[in-house]
């Protein structure tokens, strides 16, 4: 009866669990639906929930644990041993007196042992302390990853999100010249009644709509794609949640303020993962050189056994302390040719922060000339979109007084829509080369100023 109590017990238990983890992912998902989140809200949600910053954060715990095996070396072992051995047959003694010798044992055939034994390595010429130190540069090289990862996530949901700007501006722009275009079908059909217009201009028109509206449609599966990317480095499942990401925010262009922008002032997480390494090459090459160094311990035992005379049977104190000293004489030259690869190895890592810093100077250069070609871009479409919009206006009235024709109309209208995009998309590529120079510096954005 006790049994059937319990089940039913953990079966409700399991219910009420399942009903809130049910109730919590439906809220969660209210919650998109109904909210727009914001640049801020992302990359809150991102670092929060991205499973690959859950695996890296794993790799500090390792590190951590490991510096707790290498300060092991700093602790005495302590071990408790018991043992039985059965021994036949045994050590004796023949004591020749009178006519019945006297046999005496010097084992017993039981042996019985327990005891405790203690163990500390006094002096080892700082090894353990190398290993101590190595340990911990590793735990900040774990840090420097998770660090790595979350700039990595982060700008790439800064690219999705802004992406996802652009594209509704995008489809907008496609809404406003396909209802133009709509309207200008309206006109050619009261032409036509009228006599003033043919069927081709009809035609015309509705393949111009047409095309418009397959480019909203391509436009709107790019959004749904980009979505389906933001909902995977939010952590969500895409297939289910990805639809109802709603984003709000201005794809403003705003001139950076960057102080001191070269790669000296950087803080890559790439140049300080690999200065950690060379400081872990180092100690292990200050490590290896201690190879024919000798050790000292110091130790000792104390339990019960059996075997001493004059009782052997009987169990008997005892305690036992040493010193001991082990000192490598020759182990084939192992340590030597373990300290040349030390050496070398030290040797090539300087190329590689050599390599580092060059990537690092090169990409920085190289994102600052984009963010200035951009924004020369995005000015020249500022006047561009300006005469397209008075070519539209001057058409319409020509169009009016039927002084150009039909598909002369058309071609402006789709210019200016062009001409649009063409800004939108100079704007786009201004903002994301900001955050390329803001990436090459190496710029925590969950820390920076972000105002969408």
């Amino acid at each position: 009866m006790r049994f059937i109590i319990r089940n039913r017990s953990k079966r409700s238990y399991k219910c009420m669990v399942s009903l809130s983890f049910f109730f919590v992912l439906a809220f969660g998902h209210g919650q998109l639906s109904k909210d727009s989140l914001t640049l801020h809200e992302v990359l809150r949600i991102v670092l929060d929930k991205n499973p690959v910053l859950k695996q890296v954060e794993g790799s500090i715990e390792i590190a951590n644990s490991n510096i707790g095996v290498a300060k092991s070396n700093q602790y005495p072992k302590v071990n408790l041993e018991s043992s039985f051995t059965y021994t036949d047959p045994v050590s004796e003694v023949n004591l020749p007196i009178g006519d019945n010798p006297l046999v005496i044992p010097l084992f017993p055939n039981d042996n019985w042992n327990v005891y405790a034994g203690v163990q500390y390595l006094l002096y080892d010429f700082g090894r353990t302390k190398e290993v101590i130190n190595i340990s911990k540069i590793q735990k900040s090289i774990s840090e420097e990853e998770l660090e790595a990862a979350r700039k990595k996530l982060t700008y790439s949901a800064v690219g999705l999100f802004n992406a996802i700007l652009f594209t509704q501006k995008a489809i907008k722009v496609q809404e406003r010249l396909i209802s133009s275009l709509q309207r200008n079908l309206k006109r050619v059909d009261g032409l036509i009644q009228n006599g003033l217009a043919t069927n081709f201009d009809r035609v015309n028109t509705k393949v111009r709509i047409t095309t418009a509206q397959n480019k909203k449609t391509a436009l709107q599966n790019s959004e749904d794609e980009l979505r389906h990317h933001l909902a995977e480095h939010m952590g969500f499942n895409p297939k289910t949640i990805s639809h109802k990401i709603r984003i709000k925010g201005n794809l403003s262009l705003t001139r950076l303020k960057l102080e001191n922008p070269s790669p000296q002032n950087s803080t890559r997480s790439e140049l300080t993962i690999a200065q950690h390494l060379d400081s872990v090459l180092t100690g292990n090459q200050a490590l290896t050189s201690k190879g024919n160094l000798p050790f000292v311990t110091i130790g000792g035992t104390t339990g019960y056994r059996n075997g001493y005379m004059p009782n052997l049977d009987e169990f008997t104190f005892n305690y036992a302390a040493f010193a001991k000293i082990t000192v490598p004489l020759f182990q084939g030259f192992k340590t030597k040719h373990e300290l040349q690869i030390a050496r070398t190895k030290v040797k090539n890592h300087k190329w590689r922060i050599e390599e580092v810093q060059n990537k690092i100077k090169t990409e920085l250069e190289f994102a600052e000339e984009s963010l200035q070609n951009y924004y020369e871009q995005f000015q020249k479409n500022k006047i561009l979109i300006q005469q397209a919009e008075i070519a539209v206006f001057q058409a319409r009235k020509k169009y009016e007084n039927q002084l150009v024709t039909n598909l002369d109309l058309l071609d402006t209208e789709v210019v200016l829509a062009g001409a649009e995009l063409s800004l939108f998309e100079s704007e786009y590529k201004c903002v994301m080369a900001q955050y390329k120079v803001k990436e090459a510096m190496g710029v925590k954005l969950w820390e920076s100023e972000i105002k969408q």
